[in-house]
């Protein structure tokens, strides 16, 4: 019973993985059709596949070259295409152009297809990642998965929270293209930032992780989806100032 029971417990984390990829895949689909609000609720699914496979590997010591390979294929998808559909779907939403076309003027093109300059550089970053053996405790580049969760919070707060500052920044045309070149550099540039990978259930090996989910759940509380949005950049504040502090 043991030699069957543990080769299935040891694909416990692919099988997170391969949900998060299938969240993503679908979220894709779903924003290019303009359902934003739940390609973006598929994104927030993948993002916590996302955060317990990489758990469940190191918890049950089932840590593989593929699933490491596994695991950015996924990110690719749901942190780095999905929210390029979705913000391109929020342009064609509240553009003031009107729906994408290539009759449109050039610079007009070039604007709307900036947010597929994401995937581009997510593959990049975890391409890096894969071969980098310095990021174990910090990391190098913004982490694909705060993309995700930055521009999933844009289609829940267009619908549950219009009076938000973020309605009116959104309504901006630059706004999405600015974003959009910000964050893939950002994704590749070299700004440290402290890992916040759980590494066990033991508070003192996670308590800066612990003191940034109670920050987080804190911002989400006061400010709703809007919270969802700024606590990338108090994260990167944040864990920027920790792999400067934290020796390790």
């Amino acid at each position: 019973m043991k030699r069957i029971i543990q080769p299935l417990v040891r694909q416990i984390p692919n099988t997170l993985t391969l949900l998060n990829l299938l969240c993503g895949s679908v979220a894709v689909l779903l924003a290019l059709r303009g359902y934003l609000r739940e390609g973006a609720i598929l994104i927030m699914f993948g993002f916590f596949f996302d955060l317990f496979d990489g758990l469940a590997a190191r918890l049950l010591k089932a840590q593989s070259p593929i699933g490491k390979e596994l695991d950015s294929l996924a990110d690719l998808i749901t942190f780095g295409l999905a929210p390029a559909a979705i913000l391109f779907g929020i342009q064609d939403y509240l553009g003031q152009e009107g729906p994408f076309s290539l009759l449109q003027p050039t610079g007009t093109i070039i604007l709307r297809l900036l947010p597929f300059l994401l995937p581009v550089f997510a593959g990049l970053r975890l391409a890096k990642f894969n071969v980098d053996e310095r990021q174990s405790h910090q990391f190098i580049g913004l982490p694909t998965p705060a993309n995700g969760l930055m521009v999933l919070a844009l289609p829940l707060l267009m619908h549950s929270q219009p009076t938000s500052f973020m309605y009116a920044w959104l309504s901006n045309d630059l706004f999405v293209p600015i974003y959009s070149v910000i964050v893939s550099y950002l994704m590749v540039s070299p700004l440290r930032l402290y890992s916040m990978k759980i590494k066990g259930f033991r508070l003192n090996q996670n308590k800066f992780t612990y003191l940034f989910g109670a920050i987080a759940i804190t911002m989400i509380i006061l400010f709703r989806q809007t919270g969802i949005f700024l606590m990338i950049p108090v994260y990167i504040l944040y864990a920027g100032i920790l792999a400067i502090a934290v020796k390790e």
